[in-house]
């Protein structure tokens, strides 16, 4: 009994010593631009979006924000950042879905704007930019594990942002959706994962080019075991040692890196993340169901905009 109580208290402190580490977290002055990497076209994109959103309809929405939250210092400013990298996801990828809840919360705040998202949106994309949400609790491993390499391909990472998300690569990205990239041509790569009407399809096809120098660089991985042992967690640490350090050398600000993840990969003993919602864009034509492959799920047009 002696010792089932020990444990007890030892496992309390080491939570109590946790939850104050999370709750400690401070924000970092925002860099004051989305932090992009040299991809050709992606500068464009990310002009274009900030000429979409006008002065008034953000100050508003972080009147808001501000209003109805208890936000920490910079906080707001690094949630924006994240959302506004979304949407520059959202005009690229056939599937966008929204992995962060805290990132989540202030696009429903600007849904709440109906008038000035709507101008936003048709601006920025020439159609209506929907929230759908997600009816899974859990997300889709494959799905966001490839999220999180467009991401690291798109953008500079540091702690901030890992803090949003939760985390980056505790799913890995799945071996046939790497062996896409090291083997399809452009064509076939766009039909299953991007925007075949993107306004930006010279970003597109600089994103393919730079996610098949990813892919050929890992290594050649045993897929009999990836396969079979895909969604327990002793095949996703395994695999993700092959992948994570050619991404992470390239991409994130490592010791923000890997000094976070220590911290926050106790967080839960599965997922911790989140999949509240998806975007999709209607114009005037009814949106067909599209699936990709390598386990990535079916995504469709939501039914409103102000979910």
């Amino acid at each position: 009994m002696e010792w089932i109580l020990l444990g007890a208290a030892v496992m309390l402190i080491l939570l109590i010593i946790f939850i104050r580490k999370k709750v400690s977290f401070k924000f970092g002055l925002s860099p004051g631009t989305l932090e992009i990497r040299p991809i050709k076209g992606l500068k464009k994109l990310s002009d274009d979006l900030e000429k979409s959103l006008s002065n008034s309809y953000m100050e508003n929405v972080e009147e808001r924000v501000q209003r109805e939250n208890k936000l920490k210092e910079n906080e707001y400013k690094w949630r924006l950042l994240d959302l506004k990298r979304y949407f520059i996801l959202t005009s690229l990828l056939k599937e966008a879905p929204m992995f962060s809840d805290k990132v989540d919360e202030l696009w429903h705040q600007m849904l709440m704007f109906t008038r000035e998202y709507d101008e936003f949106s048709k601006k920025f994309l020439g159609t209506t930019l929907h929230h759908s949400p997600n009816v899974k609790v859990e997300p889709d491993p494959d799905l966001r594990g490839f999220f999180d390499w467009i991401y690291a391909e798109l953008f500079f990472i540091r702690k901030e942002n890992i803090h949003l998300y939760q985390g980056f690569f505790r799913h890995p990205v799945h071996p046939e959706i790497i062996d896409d990239f090291k083997n399809l041509p452009e064509n076939e790569l766009i039909d299953l994962y991007f925007k075949r009407d993107s306004h930006y399809m010279n970003t597109v096809l600089a994103l393919i080019s730079s996610m098949k120098k990813t892919a050929n660089k890992i290594k050649d991985h045993d897929k009999s075991v990836i396969h079979d042992k895909m969604r327990k967690c002793k095949s996703e640490q395994n695999f993700n040692k092959m992948i994570v350090p050619v991404l992470s050398v390239s991409y994130f600000h490592y010791d923000e890196f890997s000094s976070y993840m220590k911290i926050s990969k106790k967080s839960t003993s599965t997922s911790s993340c989140t999949s509240c919602g998806s975007a999709s864009s209607c114009g005037t034509s009814s949106c067909s169901n599209s699936c990709s492959s390598g386990g990535s799920s079916c995504s469709s047009c939501g039914g409103g905009g102000g979910d």
